[in-house]
């Protein structure tokens, strides 16, 4: 798997001096040592994860008990080999893992972040400051089914996105 930190770093858990400026400056951070490690593992351990060996993680965000890990993966990988990814994951850090695979289209990948749950379309707002905000409609009946709350999804759909996300419920 293509990952920022380097392969030995991880493996042997002590950084050289790029991958420790790297977690310094922010761009990982801490909590993604873990994931990527987590990740090297299952890669080589596990042959039904070999899909990770042509994947390139890009970026994890977490809020919470909740994160969401993206990654850039072969057409070929479904998204129930995401999801079994997840799971194993999740069992693994002792905390609610989403993968997530990175598509250019934002409604797909509010889909692939908030699933079982539907994405019944996505809307711009202009704002009398100039600014835009993205509203995000799910059904009422699909609450219960969110992987984490309300607030937590708009706060994590803002940090991925980079944008003014809000969430409303039909």
């Amino acid at each position: 798997m293509r990952m920022p930190l380097d392969y030995i770093c991880l493996k042997s858990g002590v950084l050289c001096p790029r991958c420790r400026r790297l977690i310094d400056e922010g761009v990982v951070k801490d909590f993604e040592v873990d994931l990527l490690k987590a990740l090297i593992e299952l890669e080589e351990k596990n042959p039904e994860f070999k899909f990770l060996k042509e994947s390139t993680y890009v970026k994890s965000y977490h809020v919470n008990n909740f994160c969401v890990i993206l990654l850039e993966t072969p057409d070929n990988v479904t998204q129930h080999n995401l999801m079994r990814l997840s799971k194993v994951l999740s069992d693994k850090l002792n905390m609610k893992i989403r993968v997530v695979r990175r598509v250019g289209d934002m409604k797909m990948m509010i889909a692939q972040i908030i699933a079982p749950a539907r994405v019944h379309g996505v809307d711009l707002l202009w704002l009398p400051d100039g600014s835009v905000q993205h509203i995000v409609r799910i059904s009422r009946y699909d609450i219960r089914s969110l992987p984490t709350s309300l607030e937590n999804i708009e706060k994590l759909l803002s940090e991925v996105f980079g944008k003014s996300i809000r969430v409303k419920v039909l």
